[in-house]
């Protein structure tokens, strides 16, 4: 079973590259973050906080219905290795869309959003932490069918293997995804979206780290959800989500809002407040705090941001201040 997959992943590799030099269309994109970061207290470093890498394009040329991505990110801290991230094609014709190879599962709005769009420097630790396959770049390797309309709002359902991404195991741990949204308010000055989402899996000896803490292996029920807003008024965007785990008999859930305005076209200021508690007896569940200043050089392609966090506990104060520089390549 496992060359089996191997062989299908290689080949689907192979076919992408082959055709998407045959159409001699192909795009590259990337972006790199760097980013000093200090706590006060004993971290202070400079680091590369992101670098990512990718091709895309539609076959054939600009105008057919198939679509591919192959998206690779560099992490220093697992040993400075590229790691492959996206491998996908996916048909798309109207508002009908099928996805297949390895991806983001479509639950939760921000893990959805990619991070160089968002006004903060992280996605909020309930995303990180929650989201199907959080410990593996929050990817798997599935297929899933979403029917979207630009006016009314969109559903989805995946099918995946459950184990995570760059994964291959003989060990059923089949995950089912389902999220759908609904406009409230639609036009261009304003918008308002409302939604849901929806994960299963019975699970066979998955560690989830970021719920747990390292070195615990979990078998039983696996079952996720969570709401989400999201609301345009201008300038202005407001956004929240809650999400759930119960894991087990077992329950980690947590929340983040984010407020942000751009003023002046290069200004972005945000606020944001999130909590996440888990089972892991380390982590500290009190809420964080966010001010964020981002100045937009060239819109997200070059973009300077400050952000600083601040949980206060019964004994202490926990501060954390990024100042972070955003390149975009194409």
């Amino acid at each position: 079973m496992k060359n089996y997959l191997v062989k299908i992943i290689i080949g689907f590799l192979l076919l992408t590259f082959q055709t998407a030099f045959a159409q001699q269309k192909i795009n590259w994109n990337g972006y790199l973050q760097y980013r000093f970061s200090d706590n006060y207290l004993n971290q202070t470093n400079f680091s590369v906080r992101r670098a990512k890498f990718w091709i895309n394009g539609l076959l054939p040329s600009n105008e057919g219905n198939w679509g591919y991505k192959l998206q690779a990110i560099f992490h220093q801290q697992v040993k400075f290795q590229f790691l492959l991230q996206d491998v996908l094609i996916n048909y798309k014709t109207n508002s009908f869309e099928v996805t297949a190879g390895q991806f983001v599962p479509d639950f939760s709005l921000q893990r959805k959003q990619p991070d160089y769009v968002i006004p903060l420097d992280e996605r909020a630790n309930v995303v990180n932490a929650l989201v199907p396959g959080a410990e593996t770049m929050a990817r798997d390797i599935g297929i899933e069918l979403k029917v979207a309309d630009d006016k009314i709002g969109s559903v989805s359902f995946g099918f995946f293997n459950g184990n995570g991404a760059n994964t291959v195991s003989n060990k059923r741990n089949f995950l089912y995804v389902n999220r759908g949204s609904i406009f409230l308010l639609n036009n261009s000055d304003s918008k308002l979206e409302l939604g849901y989402n929806l994960s299963y899996r019975d699970a066979h000896d998955l560690q989830f780290s970021k719920i747990f803490g390292n070195n615990f292996s979990f078998t039983g029920n696996d079952f996720r959800f969570g709401f989400e807003g999201k609301l345009n008024l201008g300038n202005f965007e407001l956004q929240s989500e809650y999400i759930e785990a119960h894991i087990g008999n077992q329950k980690a859930y947590g929340y983040y809002a984010l407020a942000d305005y751009l003023f002046a076209s290069k200004n972005l200021i945000t606020l944001s407040v999130e909590q996440l508690k888990d089972f892991n007896p380390t982590t500290v569940d009190d809420p964080w705090y966010v001010i964020a200043y981002s100045y937009l050089i060239k819109g997200n392609d070059i973009k300077l941001s400050l952000n600083n966090k601040f949980q206060f506990t019964t004994d202490r104060t926990n501060s954390l201040t990024t100042l972070q520089i955003q390149y975009f390549f194409n």
